[in-house]
């Protein structure tokens, strides 16, 4: 079936049994990010709660928090997503820019009418500050050139219309605030929520032009935008909910913590606010969030946008690389390198090339062919008899790395690791793995 926005991507989750239908009543203080987090570590599907207490909105998470759904998304195979994205990344497809009533406008509401506390915004984790958009896309313009840009940035909850809003130095959005802000205007935001798995996951990409040109390649046809309404911004027609408003010059406040992507809390920051203008959305919306620190967060920041330049870069020193991941339980921090090694010292060349992909990646793992690099067993299994540490073990210290990473120094220095769990010529030879053929279990459980 074709996917082009999330009620789709719901459906075809449902096909193939990976979306849990919650009837039971939740509440969005805890007990949802709770609910996520265990089902997620359980490797079961992504959970839609069909009752949010005290509101009317249905909410769904964690639907890109496994390959299989990722594969799902992007209709492909597990094995097929670094391909897949690596493509979508070199061949760009433009929008389709489109006028008249979208889905998404469907119902409007403006000024003094606006409350997000209508919107069923949850508390995840025990330590965040309070209610936070996460599953969110930001949208934003450069106030020069007119280049459009999707990104994620949390927000949290501080009034009816009014939220804050953390900018990485690194963003490209933090180079639109700069220049709005030298010219003393406010920089016009919008925020998308509920969308097509495709712009979520562009959403987390690295790219210079408009993130939703990757999307379009991703779907080998152009995504639908429209007109916003309180500025000149164009937004996913098909999404669920898209919030407008303005980031307003010069103020800053303090926002978070919240759970990240390294599995810690981070710290306070200094963050402008984001006034909120309009709320419009679909009939009967669907609300989508991601937990902090969830393999659904790291999966967009960490993993689709940067397992493409590593395969590239190890196929580049070889050509025996059968595949890569990078794993969302290590935070991001760990790559894992499927080869068919026919050199000794081919397994070190590649592991230094995937240092050089990103800087994040930390510890390197290189397996053979027979491992299964999406299941965290197989790789330990591969760890624990295929590696001498004396042998196989290669350490490289004061390498820079990432400076939120609790391992690392204050400017991210830290020591990366080298795990070569291959086979030699000799144990390749004399050391087989079992293998049962998979079976259907259906006819002997009834």
């Amino acid at each position: 079936m074709a996917i082009n926005d999330l009620r789709s991507f719901l459906q075809a989750l449902e096909e193939k049994n990976q979306l849990l239908k919650i009837t039971r009543e939740v509440s969005l203080d805890q007990e949802i990010g709770r609910i996520l987090i265990a089902i997620e570590r359980k490797g079961m599907g992504a959970p839609f709660f069909q009752n949010v207490r005290g509101h009317s909105l249905p909410l769904v998470g964690g639907v890109l928090g496994s390959p299989m759904r990722i594969a799902t998304a992007l209709q492909c195979e597990p094995g097929e997503i670094p391909d897949r994205m690596g493509y979508a990344l070199e061949n760009p497809v433009k929008p389709e820019i489109r006028e008249g009533t979208a889905p998404c406008q469907e119902v409007v509401v403006k000024g003094d009418e606006v409350d997000l506390g209508q919107l069923p915004v949850p508390i995840h984790a025990p330590g965040d500050a309070g209610a936070f958009f996460t599953g969110g896309v930001t949208i934003a313009k450069d106030p020069e050139s007119g280049r459009q840009n999707l990104s994620y940035q949390r927000m949290q909850i501080k009034g009816k219309n009014k939220t804050g809003i953390t900018i990485n130095e690194w963003r490209h959005v933090k180079t639109f605030l700069d220049k709005a802000e030298k010219a003393s205007k406010p920089l016009p935001v919008a925020l998308a929520i509920g969308l097509d798995p495709a712009i979520m996951i562009a959403a987390g990409c690295r790219y210079d032009g408009d993130e939703v040109e990757i999307a379009g390649a991703l779907r080998d046809q152009p995504i639908p935008l429209v007109p916003a309404l309180a500025s000149d911004l164009l937004v996913p027609a098909l999404a669920e909910i898209i919030i407008e408003g303005e980031i307003p010059p010069g103020i800053r406040e303090e926002e978070g913590p919240l759970g990240e992507f390294t599995g810690h809390y981070g710290i306070p920051w200094q963050s402008p606010v984001f006034l909120v203008k309009s709320i419009s959305h679909r009939k009967n919306p669907i609300f989508q969030t991601i937990a902090g620190a969830s393999y659904e967060h790291i999966n967009l920041g960490n993993v689709l946008p940067r397992e493409p330049l590593l395969k590239k870069y190890t196929t580049y020193v070889s050509k025996n690389v059968q595949n890569v991941h990078i794993t969302p339980y290590s935070g991001g921090f760990m790559a894992v390198v499927s080869i068919k090694k026919t050199n000794p010292g081919e397994s070190r060349n590649v592991a230094l090339a995937a240092f050089t992909s990103h800087v994040n990646i930390k510890n390197v793992m290189v397996v053979d062919e027979d491992v299964n690099i999406y299941d965290p067993a197989d790789l330990m299994w591969a760890l624990s008899t295929r590696v001498i540490p004396e042998k196989d073990i290669t350490f490289i210290p004061m390498a820079q790395g990432h400076e939120m990473d609790p391992a690392s120094d204050e400017r991210g220095v830290q020591t990366k690791m080298i795990i070569d769990a291959t086979r030699d010529e000799k144990t390749r030879e004399e050391y087989k793995k079992v293998v049962y053929e998979d079976i259907d279990l259906g006819p002997y459980l009834e």
